[in-house]
């Protein structure tokens, strides 16, 4: 588990730095961003989907850390994603001020 949860974080370390450019100044306006991301390998069964909840919860408080205030947070699924088709895609819509 460990393993995993390191480099799940990893990868969301590299989605951040990468989004970070397209995070809008700090006007107290409100913005959004929209992250895409999969499910986890084998997620037929009920149970937390870590890949996701990890990688997702880096780039949240790493926005706050860097002083964004998250509003709301929605997703849509996507079924059948993924190079053999047994994924689920993640798209994000993240509020922010």
């Amino acid at each position: 588990m460990g393993f995993f949860s390191s480099s799940q974080k990893g990868a969301a370390e590299g989605t951040y730095s990468r989004m970070k450019p397209y995070l809008a100044k700090k006007d107290g306006l409100k913005h959004i961003i929209m992250v895409n991301s999969f499910s986890k390998l084998g997620n037929q069964t009920f149970d937390c989907d870590s890949k996701y909840t990890t990688e997702l919860d880096f780039i949240l408080s790493a926005m706050q850390v860097d002083g964004y205030e998250i509003l709301d947070v929605k997703f849509n699924s996507i079924t059948g994603q993924g190079i053999t088709g047994n994924r689920t895609g993640f798209n994000t819509v993240i509020l922010y001020q």
